[in-house]
C-alpha cells in the first residue's frame, strides 16, 4: 500500500511551498505555533518543533528515550532542530521524496548533527524498519497525505515500542455540514495541499483505538496557527492576483483545479473553513 499522494504533492510544488512557508530560513514544512512570546513565523516554526519534543517529554531522565521517528520529516528541519538540543537521542527521518534526503543529509552536515540523524527515503504505509524499534514517533502534517489512515495507524504501532508515544500533528474535519460553496472550498483546500482525504477527529480516535493505543489526549491547536495562515495569505497575494487574472481571461474555460498556483490560495481557504468551523487544527497524542 504504496502512499504516492505527498511525492506527486512536493515534487509539483516544491518552488512555491518554499516561498509562501520560508522553508529556505526555516527547513520545515509545517504551520508555526504561536503563543506568548512567539512574534514571528520563523520562531513559531522553532516553537512548533519545541512543542514537539515537550509534549514527547523528550528531556524525560524516567522514559529513557533513544530513538525517535519523524514519519514525513520533509527536509529535515524538524530532526535537525531536536537533534541539537537533544544530543543523546537519535533522531530517524523518513520522506518518499528523494530530492528531500539529499537536502536533509546536507543540513544535517552543516549543523553537525550526523552523529545523532539519519535521513532515509522510505513510504510510511510500508517502511523497512525492525518491529518494537522506536521510543517515539511523530507525524507533523503528514498523516494526511495517506490514504487510508487505519493502515498508517497499524504500520506507526508495529515499529513502536510497547510504551512507546505516537504524536501526530494535523487538520481535521469537523461535524459541520458543508453547503455547496463550503464543499467547492473544501475540495480546492484537499486539493490544493495534495491530501486524498482529511478525516475528523474522532474518526482518528477511533483508529487508535481499534490498533490498541491507550492515554489519547487531544488539544485543538487552531488558535495557535492561525497567523500562519494569515501570513501565507500576505505572501500568497501576489499569486492570487495571477489566478484572478487567468480566470478573467479564460472566462469559463478555466479550472480552478488545474491551477498551478492554486496552493497559493490554500492559505484563504484554511481561513473560511476555519471561521466557519469545517476545519480544526489538532494534536494527538497516544501511548502503545
Amino acid at each position: 500500500m504504496k502512499n504516492n499522494n505527498s511525492l506527486d504533492f512536493y515534487q509539483k510544488n516544491w518552488p512555491l511551498i518554499v516561498k509562501l512557508l520560508q522553508v529556505d530560513k526555516t527547513h520545515c514544512i509545517h504551520h508555526g505555533y504561536y503563543e506568548k512570546g512567539i512574534h514571528s513565523h520563523i520562531k513559531s516554526v522553532q516553537n512548533m518543533n519545541d512543542f514537539v519534543a515537550r509534549l514527547l517529554k523528550l528531556d524525560s531522565k524516567k522514559k529513557q528515550i533513544s530513538q525517535v521517528l519523524d514519519a514525513g520529516c520533509g527536509i529535515g528541519g524538524t530532526v535537525i532542530h531536536l537533534a541539537k538540543k537533544y544530543p543523546k537521542i537519535n533522531f530517524i527521518g523518513i520522506t518518499n521524496v528523494p530530492e528531500h534526503i539529499d537536502i536533509a543529509r546536507n543540513l544535517a552536515k552543516e549543523n553537525q548533527v550526523e552523529i545523532n540523524t539519519d535521513f532515509l527515503l522510505e513510504d510510511f504505509m510500508e517502511t523497512s524498519f525492525s518491529s518494537n524499534k522506536f521510543n517515539a514517533i511523530y507525524l507533523i502534517e503528514s498523516a494526511g497525505y495517506s490514504q487510508k489512515k487505519q493502515a498508517l495507524i497499524h504500520e506507526m504501532n508495529r515499529i513502536l515500542k510497547p510504551g512507546g508515544t505516537l504524536f501526530i500533528i494535523d487538520c481535521f474535519r469537523t461535524d459541520l455540514q458543508f453547503n455547496q460553496f463550503l464543499k467547492k472550498i473544501f475540495i480546492l483546500f484537499c486539493k490544493g495541499w495534495g491530501l486524498p482525504n482529511l478525516i475528523k477527529l474522532e474518526e482518528m480516535k477511533d483508529n487508535l483505538k481499534t490498533e490498541g493505543f491507550n492515554e489519547i489526549k487531544t488539544r485543538n491547536l487552531t488558535k495557535n496557527v492561525r497567523r500562519t495562515i494569515i501570513f501565507g495569505n500576505v505572501i500568497s497575494i501576489r499569486y492570487i492576483f495571477s489566478i484572478i487574472i487567468r480566470k478573467i481571461i479564460d472566462g469559463k474555460n478555466y479550472k480552478m483545479g488545474e491551477d498551478q498556483d492554486l496552493l497559493a490560495l490554500t492559505f484563504l481557504l484554511s481561513a473560511i473553513l476555519g471561521l466557519k468551523k469545517g476545519i480544526t487544527y489538532n494534536a494527538v497524542i497516544a501511548v502503545k
